[in-house]
């Protein structure tokens, strides 16, 4: 209700010539490049475009990932201006002249990306055709800033264009639900770190082990297809904790975060009756805790036909084709 009450606001201002700034009690906010539209580029979470923007100004991959994940004032505190001296940039370890058509095609795709993930960003862009956008706080020199402000106003016109009416916003993704232990996250691993002791003790109900669950590795091939994943489909944890270890819980949530919280990040389900969430694919070890009755489709990890994660990605990517 409140999305739509902002829709019509918009409406009434169509045909005006509207300012996009990074205000947020300025309508206009939600287009604008700090806002936390969260999505996935290149197998890479970018919490807004504006991380992304600053990300590319930085050379080592591993520390684009780090800028594209925080929140856009975070990323654009840590900005560094080597960049400007050669007028290069980097995406993925590659170099990319700031003024070639490499790097206007790379800042279209991940406009695109970002459109395509989130919904309320589509029908917000949608409601305001007719109308003249304009940004009033860029800088125009395309030497001295990451991206101008007509290059900024053009790319969404250019996103507009494609998005005519809110009707003609693709639908949503499907939502996929993954399973954990024996999933994404390698039981045995586990096991392997307790002394001989606590084994002794928990003999026949090693699940109640406290504090296993935050210990364990990730089994071989799930982050990354987690990620490949996450560029297609609406991602969430949906996994069952034992009822005689409150740590678990817990600990469940330390796992996501070390090492999926890019993904999940407060996206997760732990309960016992799995068939009471609405889905429409779930992937599981196990047919227990509801599992056997979801409603959508139950891919068996660990199965003859779905044996590891490189057949299952090979499955869900090409039901995408």
């Amino acid at each position: 209700m409140k999305r739509r009450n902002i829709g019509l606001k918009w409406q009434e201002r169509r045909g005006k010539a509207l300012n996009v700034r990074a205000v947020r009690d300025n309508p206009l906010h939600v287009l604008s490049n700090c806002c936390a539209h969260g999505f996935f580029f290149d197998g890479v979470f970018c919490r807004s475009m504006e991380s992304f923007l600053q990300a590319l100004k930085w050379e080592e991959p591993g520390r684009q990932r780090q800028i594209c994940a925080m929140d856009a004032c975070e990323a654009k505190a840590g900005a560094i201006e080597g960049w400007l001296a050669n007028q290069t940039v980097w995406w993925r370890a590659e170099a990319i002249d700031r003024q070639g058509s490499a790097f206007q095609a790379l800042i279209r795709k991940a406009y695109h990306a970002m459109f395509e993930q989130n919904e309320g960003l589509r029908e917000a862009l949608a409601s305001m055709r007719n109308t003249k956008l304009y940004h009033d706080s860029g800088r125009q020199d395309p030497r001295k800033t990451i991206l101008t402000d007509a290059e900024f106003c053009s790319i969404l016109t250019e996103m507009r264009e494609s998005v005519t009416s809110v009707s003609a916003c693709p639908t949503r993704k499907r939502r996929l639900f993954f399973d954990m232990d024996g999933v994404l996250v390698d039981f045995e691993s586990g096991l392997a770190q307790q002394d001989e002791q606590t084994l002794k003790q928990y003999e026949g109900r090693y699940d109640e082990i406290p504090g296993m669950f935050g210990m364990m590795k990730p089994m071989p091939g799930a982050i990354e297809a987690v990620h490949r994943l996450s560029e297609h489909y609406d991602c969430y944890i949906l996994s069952t904790a034992p009822w005689k270890n409150p740590s678990a819980w817990s600990d469940k949530v330390v796992w996501i975060t070390k090492h999926l919280d890019d993904v999940f990040h407060k996206r997760m389900v732990i309960t016992h009756c799995k068939n009471l969430c609405k889905g429409d694919i779930l992937i599981d070890d196990r047919g227990k805790n509801g599992t056997s009755e979801f409603e959508g489709e139950w891919i068996q990890f660990g199965s003859a036909a779905f044996p590891d994660w490189e057949t299952v990605v090979a499955h869900l990517l090409r039901e995408k084709d």
